[in-house]
């Protein structure tokens, strides 16, 4: 993974250089402080009201000018972790040409002493803290430059100003509620600050010095980014190696990796609406991201053959169901594009549960089963949507859609599950699947009770007919609660035997409201006793199919019969 990110990122950052970094670089929250030659002190506030960042002099006004001078200047002077701090952690500064430490250091007591800030700059100043000799060999490449007797006498002189300075400042911070961060920058040029960040950075670039291993005139070592490996957590040392560490990395990648994990963490993670956003490195690099410890980790990368957005075939979702919103009758439409699709079935199958969801842990609050599905889906999901690989799609929708239909109806969201179910067919019909024709399967059922022919019902005929039994059933429920719940009982059932058993028992419950004869008294008043066949001979029917087969394999047909316009409800026609 790691030279494969390399492989796309230093083309686009060999373009555009560290201005691909500080274009999404932000401050944050304190007083910032600017150090002139002269030794002039200006100052100036970071805060921020409902995420904005606003950065102003500390009269109130905004001044851009300065931010740039000072978003270049912190970029190039902050530690990479607090684990990787120069001397003392209290300190979060790498260069002697800032300072930066937090408030909380200084009151109500002052935490961070001033011997402990001298002795920070007396190292700065040699470097003689680094002691190991693999360190020692990483210092040798900057030995005159250490030596010289100019820096030397400038890391002085900048110390002592800041030693006089300091106390005053901290001052100014407490007295303007400043929150967060006391930042001090000398006034010098901005490569002279890349330089003695540099000299951090090759001592601190790798995740630890004792892996690190020289070969010729290079440096190698184990990349800290997106890596944990150290005594207490050698899960990922490879044992059997003289070198144990997973992989190396030559000094100069690992701090193009490091650049990269900067711009990465940079990238805002989720749009307005609360969905992840991907990228898409060089046009053919998918990689995903999330935040910890203010630091980027990769949670997904994968390589694109091909980014398209149109679908090969369009695919046509059409209302089989008949469903009506309103007195309307919902009409077909077609999709055309892949993130239409992706629209349509977060919202028809996870209830828009599902983009929002694609990475990390899914939100706590949804039910258990739609969390469950979206984890046993999502990977497959992302594959298509968002890497453009329809490899397990239709496969996941095949074997899924069904349950998504269940729950939606276990919720009585009987217009939803339509809905799913219309897109479930749609989608197999795309595929070249026969779809049964509602329409036609209705009209033969009709003519059957109506003429009550009793021939054996065909298998789909059977489980259609019993889906429209099951609903009438539990359309005549009084209960309070939710009457979705009911079709629990028919779906469960492992077989004919056992979902014929579930009708009688049900039908049982409420044959008291639903009677197979009608009183009727004609003009002249006499009563008639009509019997009213329809019902009658459907369960007729039912009863007497035998063919051994599971419900599970059946949920279509059954489905359909339970979520299309229900038979027993239709008013008979003027023959």
């Amino acid at each position: 993974m790691v030279y494969d990110i390399l492989k796309v990122f230093k083309k686009e950052y060999s373009e555009k250089g560290d201005k691909l970094i500080l274009g999404n670089y932000s401050l944050k929250e304190g007083l910032y402080v600017k150090i002139g030659k002269n030794k002039t002190v200006e100052y100036f506030v970071v805060t921020r009201k409902k995420k904005e960042l606003i950065f102003t002099e500390l009269n109130g006004n905004l001044n851009y000018r300065a931010y740039e001078w000072f978003k270049e200047r912190d970029y190039y002077s902050c530690y990479l972790n607090s684990n990787k701090s120069f001397y003392d952690k209290k300190i979060h500064n790498i260069n002697y040409l800032s300072f930066f430490a937090k408030i909380e250091s200084f009151v109500p007591k002052k935490v961070l002493k001033n011997e402990v800030i001298a002795k920070n700059y007396f190292y700065l100043c040699n470097y003689n803290k680094f002691s190991k000799p693999k360190e020692k060999k990483i210092l040798e490449e900057y030995r005159e430059y250490l030596s010289s007797r100019s820096r030397r006498k400038d890391v002085i002189v900048k110390f002592k100003i800041l030693r006089d300075s300091l106390s005053s400042i901290v001052s100014v911070a407490i007295q303007n509620g400043v929150k967060n961060y006391i930042k001090i920058f000398f006034d010098e040029d901005v490569e002279k600050y890349k330089k003695e960040s540099n000299i951090y950075y090759a001592l601190k670039i790798f995740n630890d010095i004792n892996f690190s291993e020289t070969i010729g005139d290079k440096t190698f070592g184990l990349s800290n980014s997106n890596m944990g490996l150290n005594s207490k957590k050698p899960f990922l040392e490879h044992k059997t190696k003289f070198n144990p560490a997973p992989f190396l990395l030559e000094k100069g990648d690992a701090l193009d990796l490091k650049i990269f994990f900067d711009w990465l963490k940079m990238q805002p993670y989720k749009d307005e609406y609360g969905n992840p956003i991907d990228r898409y490195l060089d046009k053919s690099f998918f990689i995903q991201k999330h935040s910890s410890n203010d630091e980027a980790e990769i949670t997904d990368f994968d390589y694109i053959s091909a980014r398209k957005n149109e679908l090969e075939k369009p695919i046509l979702i059409k209302n089989y169901l008949w469903l009506k919103e309103g007195k309307a009758t919902v009409e077909d439409f077609e999709i055309e594009k892949l993130d239409q699709l992706e629209i349509v079935v977060d919202d028809f199958f996870y209830n828009k549960q599902l983009v929002r969801n694609y990475y990390g842990e899914v939100w706590k609050k949804l039910d258990n089963s739609l969390t469950n599905f979206i984890y046993m889906t999502r990977e497959s999901m992302i594959a298509y949507f968002r890497k453009y690989s329809d490899k397990d799609f239709y496969d996941v929708m095949k074997k899924y859609g069904t349950k998504f239909i269940i729950e939606h109806i276990k919720k009585d969201w009987m217009f939803k599950a339509g809905k799913a179910l219309n897109l479930r067919l749609s989608l197999l019909a795309n595929k070249g699947e026969i779809i049964m024709d509602i329409k036609l399967m209705q009209n033969k059922i009709i003519q059957r009770l109506k003429e009550s022919n009793y021939d054996s019902l065909t298998k789909d005929e059977f489980f259609y007919l019993c889906g429209q039994i099951a609903r009438y059933l539990i359309s005549q429920s009084e209960a309070y609660e939710k009457k979705g719940n009911m079709f629990d009982p028919f779906l469960k059932a492992k077989d004919v035997e056992k979902l014929k058993e579930v009708i009688k028992i049900v039908y049982q419950k409420y044959n008291h409201k639903i009677s197979l004869e009608l009183m009727k008294t004609d003009k002249d008043g006499k009563v008639h006793r009509i019997y009213l066949k329809k019902f009658g001979n459907a369960l007729s029917l039912v009863m007497a199919y035998s063919e051994d087969c599971k419900v599970k394999d059946n949920y279509d047909c059954f489905l359909i019969g339970a979520l299309s316009d229900n038979i027993f409800y239709m008013k008979a026609d003027s023959n």
